[in-house]
């Protein structure tokens, strides 16, 4: 009686691994799909076997534990490319709205405008005595002047745009971290019996992920199964303890300027590689750069024509300043000389028919200014190449970013991906398993009435 009972309790044991198998790998299959998600196994181990003087009988099989296929260094070499990639890419995204405010290579409307205003001077030195031709100056210094506004408000309203985004991303860093503080709490309570809670444990790596492609974390597990995220120096999530980061407009030498803050802190925060840090340095790097260099434009432009415009003489008054302010937002066309364009001086001793000056303003356009290395259009072509050089860098960089991300992430699906052909031959070997150990059970049955028979 006590092997046959041997014999149940084995077959018995059979179709509870059986069952379970079969109910893991349905959830398998139900979360094939599922964004996060890692495969789940049953993890086996043979019961203590009896002994006897001939020998060990084992007692069947039981279901350990149930594991997630998880390769907790792949993990992290994910994030921290993507991390990279989304850096990457916000940078790339803010060159390309810079290249579109500057106009491409068949629509240059700046560099057309220069063109215009220069070839205006050169039109009036051939004929300084035409007043259409001095309006015809000024007409084309307003349309330039024109231009630098429009690139400068474009400037501003991408800057605007960056710092939305940058809220937008702070909002959703918020909510990921206050989001796994709740799994944290949910984690540690699942697991006091010493179980794994697997698919809570998959939303939370899924929901730091994203977190990483925002701003890359470093993450720090506890025996309790709670992680900390350390992001910045700073634990950011200790249990279901939540610290928040928040933004803050400070005064600097250029205006106000937002920056990220954590509660508590008062000092900058220095973001590691993420979207979050990719948007930043676009606005402090690369748009104020760029704004930079159109400011040297405009203010190489004022300086020189100016330095050559007041040595002027008309027949009615002394040359004055052909241009005011210093910036591409600040510069204008003087308004004495909107109101009387006559008063545009084409000569020094202002005698009819001498162009001297004109000729030295419509030189600018080949020749720089005295003391100055670039001339105007160079200056602006330089500005144009430089970010031309850059943008094509980070594309390089966002394509080999991208490769590298996909490549991790082939090598992931391999481990945690659900494969619908290996689980269903999982499901075929499992109702196999049920279906034999069934029939041993059968067997003993009939074995029991055979020996009750017997008695």
């Amino acid at each position: 009686m006590s092997s046959l009972n041997t014999v149940m309790d084995n077959s018995l044991s059979a179709m509870f691994m059986a069952q379970a198998g079969m109910s893991t790998t349905s959830h398998n299959i139900a979360n094939a799909d599922t964004p996060g998600y890692t495969r789940q196994m049953n993890m086996l181990a043979a019961r203590r076997p009896l002994s006897f003087p001939f020998g060990a009988i084992g007692q069947g099989v039981d279901v350990v534990t149930i594991r997630r296929s998880q390769d907790d260094f792949l993990l992290s070499t994910l994030r921290a490319q993507k991390a990279k990639q989304s850096s990457y890419g916000a940078i790339d995204s803010a060159l390309y709205e810079i290249e579109q405010i500057l106009g491409s290579i068949d629509n240059d409307h700046l560099g057309n405008a220069l063109n215009d205003f220069f070839g205006a001077w050169s039109d009036l030195a051939t004929a300084p005595t035409d007043p259409s031709l001095k309006m015809q100056v000024v007409t084309k210094a307003i349309s330039m002047v024109t231009d630098f506004h429009s690139m400068n408000a474009s400037l501003e309203d991408l800057e605007q745009n960056i710092e939305a985004q940058v809220q937008d991303e702070i909002n959703s860093l918020n909510s990921l971290l206050q989001q796994i503080g709740d799994l944290n709490s949910q984690i540690m309570s699942a697991e006091i019996g010493g179980q794994t809670a697997n698919d809570l444990r998959d939303q939370r790596d899924y929901l730091v992920n994203e977190l990483s492609a925002i701003a890359a974390v470093t993450v720090d597990e506890r025996d309790d199964g709670s992680l900390d995220i350390i992001l910045a120096g700073r634990t950011m999530v200790a249990r279901d303890s939540v610290q928040q980061f928040t933004t803050a407009y400070r005064e600097t030498s250029d205006g106000y300027q937002m920056e990220v803050v954590t509660e508590g802190y008062y000092n900058d925060v220095e973001l590691p590689q993420g979207r979050l840090r990719g948007l930043l340095e676009s606005r402090d790097t690369y748009v104020k750069d760029f704004r930079g260099d159109m400011d040297r434009v405009a203010n190489l432009l004022i300086g020189a024509v100016n330095d050559l415009h007041v040595q002027g003489q008309t027949g009615s008054s002394a040359g004055l300043l052909f241009f005011t302010g210093d910036s591409m937002h600040t510069i204008d066309v003087n308004s004495m000389l909107q109101e009387h364009p006559e008063m545009v001086a084409t000569s020094r001793s202002g005698e009819a028919g001498d162009t001297d000056i004109a000729r030295e303003i419509a030189a600018l356009h080949d020749r720089a200014a005295a003391g100055e290395e670039l001339t105007v259009g160079d200056q602006y072509r330089s500005t144009i190449i430089d970010i031309a050089s850059k943008r094509s860098s980070f594309e390089f960089l966002v394509d080999n970013q991208t490769m590298a991300v996909a490549a991790v992430e082939q090598k992931m699906a391999s481990i945690t991906g659900v494969s619908l052909d290996e689980e269903a031959a999982n499901m075929i070997r499992y109702q196999n398993t049920y279906a034999a150990a069934a029939r041993v059970i059968s067997t003993i049955q009939e074995m029991f009435d055979t020996l009750v028979h017997m008695i």
